[in-house]
């Protein structure tokens, strides 16, 4: 049992060494790939950098906000040109409305009894005409 306890430990201690190996390999290449050289730019041009972008923001979120201003105005457009179609055809609805009831008025001026045909005229003509009738009777009989 101590030989098979000593063989795990010895293969353990040859893993570690083989790992401890190889990372110190990885490590002395990605050293020598890494280095780079420092590029050193004025703080004066870095301002004017950081400066332009902080415009460029804010050019941003004006624009996006003037784009959200005129997307509501197109949706308003858009429902407005809704509204003044539905009063169009409201309108035309009224205007078909209104001359049905000018030929209605027509026809019942036409249904209507001429002022020849209204009952007063016959009494006052009938009254006429026998005033007229008497009278010429009156005028035609012997005295």
């Amino acid at each position: 049992m101590l030989k098979k306890q000593l063989t795990v430990s010895r293969k353990n201690i040859e893993k570690n060494n083989m790992k401890r190996i190889l990372l110190m390999l990885l490590m002395t290449v990605t050293l020598n790939c890494y280095s780079q050289e420092i590029i050193e730019i004025p703080q004066e041009e870095l301002n004017e950098f950081f400066l332009a972008i902080d415009t460029l923001k804010e050019q941003d979120s004006i624009k996006t906000t003037l784009i959200y201003d005129l997307e509501s105005q197109i949706r308003n457009y858009e429902m407005l040109s809704k509204q003044d179609s539905i009063i169009l055809n409201y309108r035309l609805q009224q205007v078909k409305i209104l001359n049905e009831q000018i030929q209605l008025y027509d026809d019942r001026l036409k249904v209507v009894d001429k002022w020849y045909k209204k009952p007063w005229v016959g009494v006052v003509g009938g009254v006429v005409g026998t005033l007229i009738t008497i009278h010429v009777i009156d005028y035609s009989l012997p005295r």
